[in-house]
């Protein structure tokens, strides 16, 4: 995710009638802490200190009469992958197994590519079926990337951040820590199913608010809130089904290269 008016998310509809049954492996947290506990302080940890570098940069931008707009494009993503890559770390390597396939489902199967391309596809779709109700027009969310100089800002900008980068960490902090950490505390209270609906709604809403701190305007909250949401229901879904977070960072990442793409031509 990226503190400007662009904004690079995917859109995933998924609304499915399904019986949802967790298969991925949740591990427990090493030493004495109760096992139902693992993940949730460090994505608390990873959303609080996200929103703070978030607001302190906002507030930088607004104040500041003059700075470097590479500055900006580099703390712009920073002030969320730094967070989202310490909660995740410290799951995994500190309380969890030390291995990511294991704690957090990062594995990809032919599967995962399928299914992550069609709903990179689709999330495409809905995102301009929202833009239209909304506003009347399809402008890509207002993706713009001002005059083009192809040098390696705008490879990383443009490609490497949005596209690639930006959705493996918010796939493997979301989906892979967050959603599972909600699914291992509530299970015990509420049962499989019912645990594994909230992770899944947790993750979706919890991304989209996250994503909110970037509208510029009652009607840019409204797309990109609903936009995020959806987003954040698809790829919780395709998590939750197959225990993996792979189709999850393809639909991800379809969904930002076909934004990036048509914003382009």
């Amino acid at each position: 995710m990226k503190l400007q008016p662009t904004l690079l998310c995917a859109v995933g509809d998924l609304s499915i009638e399904v019986r949802i049954r967790y298969v991925g492996r949740v591990t427990a947290p090493r030493g004495n802490a109760p096992q139902r506990r693992w993940g949730i302080v460090e994505s608390a940890f990873g959303l609080a200190f996200a929103l703070i570098l978030m607001t302190a940069l906002i507030t930088w931008l607004r104040s500041a009469t003059f700075y470097d707009g590479h500055v900006v494009l580099i703390l712009s993503y920073a002030v969320v992958w730094i967070p989202f890559l310490a909660a995740v770390t410290v799951a995994c390597f500190i309380r969890g197994t030390r291995s990511l396939p294991r704690d957090l489902g990062l594995r990809i199967t032919l599967l995962d590519v399928f299914l992550g391309v069609g709903a990179g596809l689709l999330a495409r779709a809905v995102a301009g079926i929202i833009e239209i109700a909304v506003t009347g027009r399809m402008v890509g969310l207002g993706v713009t990337f001002g005059d083009t100089i192809y040098d390696g800002w705008w490879l990383f900008g443009t490609i490497l951040a949005p596209v690639l980068i930006a959705p493996f960490i918010e796939e493997l902090f979301f989906r892979g820590l967050l959603q599972r950490a909600v699914l291992l505390a509530s299970t015990p209270k509420l049962g499989s199913r019912s645990a594994a609906v909230l992770s899944i709604l947790a993750s979706a809403i919890l991304f989209a608010a996250l994503h909110l701190t970037q509208a510029v305007n009652p009607t840019a909250a409204l797309v990109l809130g609903l936009s995020t949401f959806v987003l954040g229901l698809g790829t919780a879904l395709i998590a939750g089904l197959t225990g993996r977070i792979g189709g999850s960072v393809i639909a991800h990442v379809v969904f930002n290269g076909s934004l990036v793409l048509s914003s382009l031509l």
